[in-house]
């Protein structure tokens, strides 16, 4: 029986040092130091009151059930020889002690959490800055890895504020400022609420071991956003087929149709066999066989009028159903290629980037909207793509897309120029599709070579 155990503390905010008893938690500060632990007595835990040690908690895991084994303590500090049981000394520092237990698991089966607290409007976003710091030390040496959740034990991407190196004796630590990417704010789908907590693995070692925290401090600064005035880059009612493309395994055709006003996409026969129908021949003739066997093996892809860069918001707002309930993931893509193009052979341009920010996708039978903004979180995208063969859903069946649009920030979209100028100093002007033109036309043209965007 495989256990999962779990220390989750939830943030207390910056006291006055002066202060004679504990005031209670306060709204996290927008920009600054976070002190767990400043109430009195010098900066460390000794005061720490009994009421709130439930916001430190044990946890397990057992038969995939998560349940609390007991709170964690405020512990005498082992190096402090000043302490006489049963005299009159007064204790006189402490600290949170962490006990992980032998394992040959995950890093992560034994975790310790520094959280911002249970108010997710104080989460902090993509671009927003995070620093941890505090003192540490172990019974025995050894490195901690950490990972970025929203709340404690909701896990939104693998890379935190990079690894912790305890020693026997305590140190001072502080990790690098972190600038948070998309997705430690935002999960690798873009469907977490941001950033609030940092995950200490403690289940590196695999040997039971002590772990004790002291003058614990995360220091936020958030990004100051300003109002988005949103443009419509995209527009698609679902009569307009030039700028979309269906994949199905290598080869990209024309497959996507107007039905009834929207864009309908049949996905792949998951039963019957396509070798050489949509691929390019596989050489080896003893592999007979090809069948749908991936989430991308039919895909649906938007190409946008230019390329959006890294960190760029978009707005993106389609309806969609399927014949068949099912889900779709959404990917980014560079510009895809012309219908008909092999993967590798035709000049290959739908290149998968990464997740595009709106997660999986649940299609029903009937119409429903979705608009979200999301963030470009690698490099530069022209292709929004939709994988049509997700696992456990994977059936025939047709999705259908209608009033796709998208829209960015007005600031980043380029320079628009005269119709009338550019059609007097040129006759070479293709649109998105790669078709000659004679005049230009309202979004993105190629003019002798180059892209020009009219309003």
């Amino acid at each position: 029986m495989k256990k999962f155990f779990t220390l989750i503390a939830v943030a207390l905010v910056a006291f006055s040092a002066s202060a004679q008893e504990y005031e209670g938690a306060k709204d996290v500060v927008t920009n600054g130091k976070i002190a767990y632990d400043k109430a009195i007595n010098d900066g460390d835990f000794s005061l720490y009151p009994a009421d709130k040690l439930v916001n430190f908690v044990v946890n397990e895991w057992v038969d995939g059930v998560q349940r609390p084994v007991s709170t964690a303590r405020v512990a005498v500090d082992p190096d402090d020889n000043r302490f006489e049981p049963g005299g009159s000394n007064r204790l006189v520092n402490y600290c949170i002690k962490v006990s992980s237990r032998d394992t040959s698991g995950d890093p992560w089966d034994s975790q310790f959490f520094v959280t911002l607290g249970s108010d997710e409007s104080q989460y902090l976003k993509e671009g927003d800055k995070v620093q941890l710091k505090m003192k540490i030390k172990a019974d025995k040496a050894a490195k901690a890895s950490t990972q970025a959740h929203a709340n404690s034990g909701n896990y939104n991407w693998y890379v935190g504020i990079g690894d912790i190196n305890f020693t026997t004796e305590w140190e001072e630590y502080a990790s690098d400022e972190i600038t948070l990417s998309s997705q430690q704010a935002f999960g690798q789908n873009g469907d977490k609420v941001g950033f609030g907590t940092i995950a200490i693995n403690l289940a590196e070692l695999k040997e039971a071991n002590n772990y004790y925290f002291d003058d614990i401090q995360l220091f936020v600064n958030k990004q100051v956003t300003k109002e988005i005035n949103w443009q419509n880059i995209y527009e698609n009612d679902g009569t307009d087929l030039s700028t979309l493309s269906v994949k199905y395994f290598k080869n990209y055709t024309d497959a996507a149709k107007s039905v009834d006003g929207a864009i309908a996409v049949a996905n792949l026969d998951p039963d019957k066999d396509y070798w050489g129908t949509y691929t390019d021949n596989y050489s080896n003739e003893e592999v007979r066989e090809v069948k749908v066997t991936n989430d991308w093996d039919t895909q649906f892809l938007i190409s946008l009028p230019y390329e959006l860069k890294k960190g760029e918001k978009v707005k993106v707002s389609f309806k969609y159903k399927a014949d068949v309930a099912a889900q779709a993931q959404v990917q980014a893509h560079k510009a895809i290629p012309e219908p008909g193009a092999i993967e590798g052979k035709d000049g290959y341009g739908g290149t998968y980037i990464g997740s595009f920010g709106l997660g999986n996708i649940s299609f029903t039978t009937e119409w429903q909207p979705i608009e979200k903004v999301v963030s470009v979180s690698t490099e530069t995208i022209q292709s929004i793509c939709f994988n049509l063969e997700v696992n456990n859903y994977r059936a025939i069946n047709t999705y259908y897309f209608d009033d796709i649009v998208v829209a960015v920030d007005e600031d980043n979209v380029p320079t628009s120029i005269n119709t009338t100028k550019a059609v007097k100093a040129t006759n070479a002007i293709y649109n998105v599709a790669g078709q000659q033109i004679k005049a230009l036309q309202k979004g993105l043209n190629i003019v002798n070579g180059e892209k020009v965007y009219v309003k």
